[in-house]
């Protein structure tokens, strides 16, 4: 496949309307499954519900010497309003050099760069020293149940000891006077706890002094005017971003907002149920609050944190969900050789910048692997025109398109990466 072909199929697998949980998903499967088998591929669905696959194929270096590499991306996508658009939102149209369609960012974009780099290691198969795995997964726009959980299961094998590309990073920003591109190194924590309290309930003509809506809003203000003593995880990013750019003064909104994010805790009320009629006091109230937290806290952290806040109150918890966080520092062989390598390539076609680290925003299916221990990295890089300020109201909102120019940038830089960290005798 060349560069010309790559792009082709990518607008095609854009006008496949793969939105979650829709038949769309196995058309792009199927999509995809033709292409590795025209490149003598084999490949495997792996599907917890008829209809709706993942598809997972494999090249096997004859004699491996280092963990496998894991190339991952989801072919799920929302959906998008066509009165919002200014073109189809799945017409994969061509306009002002941009490729406009949902998925072109969110991330068929990643999906296509990683089956490019993937195709040229086949070219070359006998070279391999590493075992290098491709997975285009569904439903992570819906929580990933039927996609990376569910292969997880059924190939647990394949999440522990690798190295893996994944979405969330790539894109650059303007910071301070200088281009840089980030590139995601970790993800938080994420912990779920329900919050209630019970009282006496009956009509709202009577109000008593044992409401549970009044103890659940006490346990509640206990909570968030706590929330400055989240002090718990790792800032090691943080404080890797800061070193690099030289200054924790930014200049650029967008990246000023990521690099908080990279050494701040968070309190969000995701839910609530205080009752069903308007006219009737409820005898229990509950809220559903998600903490994010930065790698290296733990479930304890956050039961302390409520133990401590509610003492006193009527409110009782319960922690209902943690999924860990993970990070990997820039001390780390295998990120040092990543950056390195992101940094040449990146140079060698035309982006002048350095790579800068970050914390995903929000969780992907990276978590899956994180969780076991593998090294996950999150790069489909882009161009200057495709800046994270620029695209990131794209991603899930209208007219989300890519440069042609930043698409084909992206499959020529992870093409030269995974040539370099999986062939045998070349050189870094």
């Amino acid at each position: 496949m060349n560069l010309a072909e790559s792009k082709e199929a990518f607008i095609r697998l854009v006008q496949i309307p793969s939105v979650t949980g829709s038949a769309g998903e196995e058309t792009a499967c199927a999509f995809l499954e033709g292409i590795l088998r025209e490149y003598g591929i084999p490949s495997e669905r792996i599907a917890k519900e008829p209809g709706r696959p993942n598809l997972l194929a494999c090249l096997r270096a004859p004699h491996p010497e280092l963990e496998p590499v894991v190339l991952i991306s989801h072919i799920d996508v929302v959906d998008g309003d066509p009165k919002k658009w200014s073109h189809p939102v799945f017409g994969g149209e061509i306009a002002q050099g941009r490729i406009f369609g949902r998925g072109t960012l969110d991330t068929k974009q990643l999906t296509m760069m990683e089956l490019y780099g993937f195709l040229k290691l086949k070219e070359r198969e006998q070279d391999l020293k590493r075992d290098v795995w491709f997975l285009a997964t569904i439903d992570e726009e819906g929580g990933s149940a039927y996609g990376m959980e569910y292969v997880k299961t059924v190939r647990p094998e394949l999440f522990r000891n690798a190295v893996v590309i994944n979405e969330g990073g790539g894109f650059p920003l303007h910071i301070n006077g200088k281009n840089y591109m980030m590139l995601t190194v970790g993800e938080k924590a994420v912990c779920r706890a329900r919050v209630w309290a019970e009282g006496t309930g009956g009509h709202a003509s009577a109000p008593g002094d044992d409401q549970a809506i009044q103890k659940l809003a006490e346990g509640l203000r206990r909570i968030f005017a706590a929330e400055e003593k989240l002090n718990w995880g790792s800032r090691h990013t943080r404080e890797t971003m800061e070193a690099i750019v030289g200054s924790a003064d930014w200049d650029n909104e967008a990246a000023a907002d990521i690099f908080g994010y990279a050494g701040q805790n968070s309190i969000a009320m995701r839910n609530y149920r205080i009752g069903e009629r308007s006219n009737v006091i409820p005898a229990r109230a509950e809220a559903v609050l998600e903490f994010r937290i930065l790698p290296g806290a733990t479930q304890k952290d956050v039961a302390e944190f409520l133990d401590q806040a509610l003492a006193g109150t009527q409110a009782q918890y319960e922690i209902t969900g943690f999924e860990p966080g993970f990070e990997s520092h820039f001390d780390n062989s295998h990120l040092k050789e990543l950056v390195h390598d992101l940094n040449q390539a990146c140079a060698h076609y035309g982006f002048e910048g350095e790579v800068l680290p970050m914390l995903a925003l929000g969780r992907t299916d990276g978590r899956f692997f994180g969780s076991e221990g593998s090294f996950v990295y999150g790069c489909s890089p882009l161009l200057m025109g495709d800046s994270f300020d620029t695209v990131l109201p794209k991603v899930h909102g209208n007219d989300e398109s890519i440069l042609e120019e930043s698409y084909l940038f992206g499959c020529r830089v992870l093409e030269e990466i995974l040539r370099k960290n999986c062939l045998q005798e070349e050189e870094r």
